[in-house]
């Protein structure tokens, strides 16, 4: 399902964290993406706007952008509750949708997945080992003080003096941090580190009031004045709502030149049901759904009152398997499962076809991605072959799913009958989504429907999940070979063999059957016609800085 972890409930739509940013929630079709982690079934909802891009449209009293109209209260429909604002901690692909629009990031993501300036201007490689950034010198925080370098070492060192945090594996590379002036800072690497660009576009590289922070401040439930963002903290009735507030000292701009965001306030909305979301857009109680259903997808796109757009994302969905529990300590149970899961037809009477089946981490979006690696299909034989190989007269395990989705439960259903067929017995077991990331984090669990919103390199959807200790490894696995080749991968800029690394890692991955990939997703937009300035990227975030209601 993030980790948003950037992690994901198993969304059918959305992407992450895992949502290390998992996504929470249930949706059409899983998102290709903070744990985005969600809910394996949500989907991967749609889009992140890009700053690079003017919006255009909007309700309320007339604003300078070019003939856009600036107010309003934008209503946002969220496949579940965050679960924490603080970036430091956050693990779920739904935490990344609210802080995202909240704290700004030293670089970003283009509909490209290309690195683009944010608080960072430019930056540059004085050695293979020292990344020194420009940074913009207008920018104040909410509480008045000033963005600087002492701000970004304060923020890196947190991390690195945290290493429970789920940041701390992405930047386990920085050695130190240092403020060459206010605004200049570098970052020293104890080795070469090609993602760590990549890794600072997210909550890695978030940045927040060192004043804020070392106050004290409830940052996980109330983070008040702490961001530089779009929009500030105001309100959050847990299970109920979340309310952003226009930042009226925000230093970005439009292209015409007009100050943002257009909007008042973001109001999100928890709606664990896709059937529920889906009736809330259409009858415009919220203007943004999170996730679409697979089977309301048809008649979203049917819909003249709504918008509904669709591109290949980064995410994958699938099964966390204990490594080191019972039954899932032997590695012919683990196979087994995968060789029991019929991927095909989960993505076309799950799925609805919205999705595309998946070999292991690395989407077709992807540079690194190869098509000769698909060890799994779906062959009970094989199943009951690695069950006598392992000495199991029999299999049974429970499998924890996100509560309140009927696509999760549909999901879990059809994996269940899959199983049967293999003399493979599961028991599902519904917790909430906050529930359930607790449980997979401090391992008490045999299997959990999990996925991952996914990263622009490759790096973001492997290391944290894979490598030995990783930040998102809930599987506990370990390989000393899949960790040499992802370490091997961090420190070189040539993407060819980074790619070739990453291809031999997850080919060594498959045979050892940790987590049972099932599909990729799609980022969409599921808006009302007067939501105005909306960008889907496929990363997924939902990034409101220049939407406006027209």
């Amino acid at each position: 399902m993030s980790q948003q972890r950037a992690r994901h409930a198993f969304s059918l739509f959305h992407s992450s964290e895992r949502a290390a940013e998992r996504a929470a929630g249930s949706s059409a079709a899983r998102s290709a993406a903070s744990r985005w982690r969600k809910p394996l079934l949500t989907l991967v909802s749609a889009g992140m706007l890009a700053l690079s891009l003017a919006a255009c449209g909007s309700g309320g009293s007339s604003g300078s952008g070019g003939g856009v109209k600036t107010g309003g209260t934008l209503n946002v429909g969220l496949d579940s509750d965050a679960v924490t604002l603080d970036p430091l901690k956050s693990t779920a692909l739904v935490d990344r949708q609210v802080m995202l629009n909240m704290y700004d990031t030293l670089v970003r993501v283009d509909t490209q997945n290309k690195i683009q300036p944010d608080l960072a201007t430019t930056w540059s490689y004085p050695s293979p080992t020292q990344l020194v950034f420009t940074l913009r010198s207008d920018v104040k925080f909410e509480d008045g003080t000033p963005f600087n370098a002492d701000a970004v070492v304060a923020n890196i060192n947190r991390i690195l003096n945290n290493q429970t945090s789920p940041r701390y594996s992405e930047i386990s590379s920085v050695s130190s941090v240092q403020a060459v002036d206010p605004t200049h800072v570098q970052f020293n690497l104890s080795q070469p580190f090609g993602p760590l660009l990549a890794a600072l576009t997210d909550r890695a590289g978030m940045m927040l009031s060192p004043a804020a922070i070392s106050s004290g401040a409830d940052l996980a439930s109330a983070p008040k004045n702490a961001g530089s963002g779009p929009f500030e903290f105001s309100a959050w009735v847990k299970g109920d709502h979340l309310t952003l507030q226009r930042n009226p000292s925000y230093w970005g701009k439009s292209a015409s030149g007009a100050s943002l965001p257009y909007l008042d306030k973001i109001v999100y909305h928890p709606i664990t049901n896709e059937s529920v979301m889906y009736t809330n857009l259409e009858t415009n109680t919220i203007q943004v759904a999170d996730v679409v259903g697979p089977t309301d997808v048809a008649a979203a796109k049917a819909n003249a009152a709504l918008t509904y757009k669709q591109i290949a994302a980064l995410s994958f969905f699938g099964i966390e398997l204990n490594t080191q529990a019972a039954p899932f300590n032997n590695a012919n149970a683990r196979r087994a499962v995968a060789w029991g899961v019929n991927r095909q037809e989960i993505v076309n009477s799950v799925l609805h076809g919205v999705g595309v089946v998946a070999q292991g981490p690395i989407s077709p979006t992807s540079w690194a991605y190869s098509s000769k690696i698909a060890p799994y299909g779906y062959d009970t034989s094989k199943a009951k072959a690695e069950l006598q190989a392992g000495g199991l007269s029999s299999l049974s395990f429970t499998l924890l799913i996100p509560s309140g989705s009927p696509a999760n439960a549909q999901e879990a259903q059809f994996l269940q009958s899959e199983l049967q067929a293999a003399g493979i017995t599961m028991t599902i077991k519904q917790e909430t989504f906050s529930s359930l990331l607790s449980d997979s984090a401090s391992h008490n669990f045999q299997a959990a429907l999990l996925g991952w919103s996914g990263r622009p390199d490759p790096d973001g959807n492997m290391y944290s999940w894979f490598h030995t200790g990783g930040g998102f490894n809930d599987m506990q696995y370990t390989n000393p070979q899949v960790d040499s080749l992802l370490d091997a991968a961090r420190v070189s800029n040539d993407q060819t063999q980074r790619a070739t690394d990453y291809q031999q890692a997850e080919a060594l991955m498959l045979q050892d059957a940790p987590y049972v990939f099932i599909n990729h997703g799609v980022s969409i937009q599921a808006t009302s016609k007067n939501v105005q300035g909306y960008t889907v990227l496929p990363t997924g975030i939902m990034e409101f800085a220049q939407v406006s209601l027209g």
